[in-house]
Parts: structure tokens; C-alpha cells; sequence
């Protein structure tokens, strides 16, 4: 067998996972060519929808899953650091619509963004359950 590496939940298949799941729903996915604040758009019940994957397999202390939402933003007025001249920022609702998480404990979440308006990372607590969806 020349593939012998065992799965990493997420990782680097995150819109592939993300565009599957709308797409066994009957749902069209279309990826943007060019760069854009969201991963894939995709048709819903309320029409077209920003989506932006994140995954995650960090847990914290308090067992709950962790995941960071925020993204690199270029800023030559910031003094380099471990980022170059990036600056993480929270997105707005004028880039994306929906959050789709993956945890490596299971659960997906789809996440509005006016539930995590400002936020650069959420732990997916009690506050998120609602948003958890079957896989």
C-alpha cells in the first residue's frame, strides 16, 4: 500500500470535508478563484452563503475544543514579528456569512458570524451547541 499515513482529522482537508458536507445535502459549493475572506460559497435554504472552514484539534483545560477564527490581515505599519507584518483580525460580517468547524472530537459546528462578531477564537462550550450539526 503506498499510502500509509494514518489521517489527521481536518488539517489540510478542511474545504474539501466542508464542501463535501453541503454537497451530500444537495447543496452547490463554488471555490473562489482569487483570494478572498471566505473558503467556498454555497447555495442554502436563504440563498448564497460566505463560508470560511477552520479546524481545530486543540482542546483546553477545561476539555472543550478551542478554535482560532481570526485571520492574518497585512499591515506594513505593524513592526515585524512572528507573523512577518501580519496582524490578526477579526472577521466582519461584509467578509463571510458562516463559520464551518471541524473538531477532531467530532462535532461540526456551523457558526453565524453575528454569534462571534469580534471574536479571534471561541471554545466551543454550551454557548456553541446549538450550532453543532451531524457529520
Amino acid at each position: 500500500m503506498p499510502f500509509g499515513h494514518q489521517p489527521k482529522p481536518g488539517s489540510s482537508s478542511g474545504l474539501s470535508i466542508a464542501a463535501r458536507w453541503f454537497l451530500d445535502r444537495g447543496y452547490n459549493v463554488s471555490v473562489p478563484l482569487e483570494p478572498a475572506p471566505y473558503d467556498l460559497i454555497t447555495e442554502s435554504d436563504r440563498g448564497l452563503m460566505r463560508v470560511q472552514v477552520k479546524t481545530t484539534s486543540k482542546v483546553g483545560r477545561n476539555g472543550r475544543c478551542v478554535v482560532r477564527i481570526a485571520r492574518k490581515l497585512y499591515d506594513p505599519t505593524v513592526p515585524k514579528n512572528a507573523l512577518g507584518s501580519y496582524r490578526m483580525v477579526p472577521y466582519e460580517a461584509t467578509d463571510v456569512d458562516l463559520f464551518f468547524v471541524i473538531t477532531a472530537a467530532g462535532p461540526i459546528y456551523l457558526v453565524p458570524i453575528e454569534s462571534v462578531t469580534g471574536s479571534i477564537s471561541l471554545v466551543l462550550d454550551e454557548k456553541y451547541r446549538a450550532f453543532a450539526v451531524d457529520g
